[in-house]
């Protein structure tokens, strides 16, 4: 499962669900200090855009994760995602526990498409 930061803030109880049935998923919260689809839209610095980043690598405890239950991780740089993602342990599929990955990446980072367009309709407004 992967979440944006602003999306798992509305949605946080279904990791407790997730506990709870034992599921062995891997959710990996993108940590990009908000809206930036709406950025794009509305500018990069409107304030109601912004989302302050929780800490979600405590999350599964505070929800109820026992000892072995669950694991976390932060990672902020591609060098470090791809460490974890060759790990092993973390990547089997015979991993019983919850894994939580916090994603850290700039607040501007989109798709390539995504902003070619809103530059294309910030050039078309009122024309």
């Amino acid at each position: 499962a992967g979440f944006g930061n602003d999306c798992l803030q509305l949605t946080v109880q279904s990791i407790a669900t997730m506990l709870r049935n034992q599921l062995p998923l891997i959710i990996f919260v993108i940590c990009n200090k908000g809206y930036t689809i709406e950025r794009f839209i509305h500018g990069m610095d409107a304030a109601y855009n912004d989302v302050p980043d929780f800490q979600y690598k405590n999350l599964p405890v505070v929800l109820g994760a026992k000892e072995g239950q669950s694991s976390s991780h932060v990672v902020k740089t591609r060098k470090e995602f791809q460490r974890l993602l060759d790990d092993a342990e973390f990547a089997s599929p015979c991993n019983a526990m919850l894994r939580l990955v916090e994603v850290y990446m700039p607040y501007d980072d989109a798709p390539t498409m995504m902003k070619q367009t809103s530059e294309a309709a910030q050039r078309n407004v009122g024309g």
